[in-house]
């Protein structure tokens, strides 16, 4: 049998998969052919790329998608302002990072460049190959054939949240990467400085000053700390809110915290009603991050991986190669009579078919904006 068009194998295709017989007979029939190869890969990237968008991922909640050139490390460029070149007026005010400077009468216009600003950035090839046997093809195991390009989608979109999520947590030590978070990035959570008002009567934040486990309490001075840290020169703005990301058993404690209507505290003998400082929060969670992250460890992120109009937290990809592919082997030979041979006739060594996943994409924490972590106890040696 022969197909008039690609939409004709697509429609056969979907109705095999659905377990229609005479469609599979009919697929069945085409494998002989030389249409098949060519029609059942474009298909297979059709469905491979429509399940691939559909998976939920984490990592578009926590990180911005940056698409890169090349493999080469980069750094996202910001506007700045030329310091020896902008006037120092009103007794001394010092011109704000981020917006345009004022110019005097008669003052030349100071100059604007793009610096690199942050950490460099990259991404790298994933993939894997997956061998069929030529036999698997013609013994109608559609239920396989059926799965490939969904077990496929799903392994490249888990290794998107994978790549985010290993910027902030260390798989050998199961908590948070220390290189991230410390003193010196103001990026670990510390209650030492916080205002009275936030720390005192906080029973969940424990006897220690940093690395609390979570509760209401922790996640709220770790909001007003990450708000609070000055950073060029300024304190963060999160306009979108921010984001805790951990383990799922830690994370169900934590959305229980975001339906608490109304906090009642008690001063003296009047009861003070507030609302919830936590309500917007929205709780991200994985399986990976007890894999990569352990049992303890929690963070909040400003919500898309921006704060201060800036990136934060990027998911890397490249330019025109943003979507992953799927790509048959051709190693069947020749006949001897002349003519090419149908890939899934399988090899010439071993009548095999081997399909590759080719995946492009990294990620890297460029600044700390809205970034704060704890361990959730002592951190790891």
């Amino acid at each position: 049998m022969r197909f008039k068009n690609q939409e004709e194998f697509n429609i056969q295709l979907s109705e095999a998969l659905a377990g229609d017989r005479l469609a599979q007979a009919r697929l069945k029939e085409a494998v002989t052919s030389d249409q098949l190869a060519p029609m059942f890969v474009k298909a297979a990237n059709i469905r491979f790329q429509e399940y691939f968008d559909a998976h939920k991922t984490i990592w578009d909640k926590i990180a911005t998608k940056e698409l890169l050139t090349d493999f080469r490390p980069a750094s996202l460029l910001s506007l700045k302002p030329d310091s020896a070149t902008v006037p120092i007026d009103n007794g001394g005010y010092k011109h704000p990072v981020g917006t345009l400077p004022h110019v005097p009468e008669l003052t030349p216009y100071p100059t604007m460049s793009y610096q690199a600003e942050g950490a460099f950035i990259t991404t790298s090839k994933h993939g894997a190959r997956i061998q069929f046997s030529f036999e698997s093809f013609i013994n109608d195991e559609w239920n396989v054939i059926a799965r490939f390009p969904k077990d496929a989608a799903t392994l490249a979109a888990r290794t998107e949240d994978l790549l985010v999520l290993l910027q902030i947590f260390d798989p050998v030590t199961k908590s948070l990467r220390q290189d991230v978070f410390n003193d010196a990035n103001k990026t670990e959570f510390n209650t030492t400085g916080l205002p009275e008002e936030i720390t005192s009567g906080a029973a969940g934040l424990g006897v220690n000053t940093k690395n609390a486990s979570l509760s209401f309490d922790a996640l709220v001075a770790a909001r007003f700390q990450a708000l609070a840290t000055i950073r060029d020169g300024h304190s963060t703005y999160v306009p979108e809110g921010f984001v805790l990301v951990t383990n799922p058993a830690l994370a169900e404690v934590a959305k229980g915290y975001t339906l608490i209507n109304e906090i009642r505290v008690q001063n003296g003998k009047r009861t003070e009603i507030k609302g919830n400082p936590l309500k917007d929060l929205e709780v991200v969670t994985s399986d990976l991050i007890s894999v990569v992250g352990g049992e303890k460890a929690w963070v909040l992120l400003p919500k898309g991986g921006r704060a201060n109009g800036k990136t934060v937290l990027a998911k890397t990809g490249m330019l025109g190669r943003e979507a992953p592919e799927l790509r048959i082997h051709n190693k069947t030979g020749q006949m001897i009579g002349g003519g090419d041979v149908n890939p899934y006739e399988g090899s010439f060594d071993n009548d095999d078919v081997e399909v590759r996943i080719r995946q492009i994409a990294g990620a890297g924490i460029v600044r700390y904006d809205g970034v704060i972590g704890s361990h959730g106890g002592p951190s790891p040696a």
